[in-house]
């Protein structure tokens, strides 16, 4: 079996009402942000535990294209700051004008085969990927992702074999 993808929103799933605050208390520049201690450690567990690849689903890609420095900038501080908690960006999904569903739709027709599971905390952005709606853990964005949102990506990541083994998992 192909590794596991894990698509990743970062706005209310690494963002998060805590993360904002901290930055406000930490006086953080823009290009140095906090994101959600509580949530990057669900998450560097959950790469660690299935081996999933994160590919970046976020409204963040679109800023890839921008050229300005101060966004490159903040985009190098998310990927340094998920590689330094086991969850490296491994791809981006591919920006094509339509709904984030139908393009994480259009990114797995590429990659067939491969276990997923997408971290987001808007439903309406997979009204017209009905298909994937199975797959989607709706993280609630005023607290970004827990320990519920790792066990429900957990069990659609792994299979039953692997699933059994986890649950002792007591995390």
């Amino acid at each position: 079996m192909s590794e596991p993808v894990l698509f990743l929103d970062v706005d209310g799933v690494l963002c998060t009402p805590l993360s904002v605050r901290l930055d406000w208390l930490l006086r953080r520049p823009m290009d140095r942000q906090c994101f959600d201690p509580i949530a990057l450690f669900w998450l560097g567990r959950l790469v660690r535990r299935t081996g999933a690849q994160v590919v970046l689903s976020s409204s963040w890609r679109y800023s890839l294209e921008d050229g300005d420095p101060l966004t490159g900038r903040i985009l190098h501080n998310l990927y340094a700051c998920l590689a330094a908690h086991g969850a490296p960006v491994a791809g981006i999904a591919p920006i094509l004008g339509v709904s984030k569903g139908e393009e994480i739709a259009a990114w797995l027709a590429g990659h067939p085969g491969r276990p997923c599971a997408i971290l987001d905390d808007r439903a309406d952005e997979f009204a017209a990927a009905p298909a994937l709606r199975p797959r989607l853990v709706l993280v609630d964005g005023r607290r970004g992702l827990r320990r519920r949102d790792y066990r429900q990506a957990l069990a659609l990541l792994t299979d039953q074999t692997k699933r059994k083994r986890y649950t002792h998992d007591r995390l």
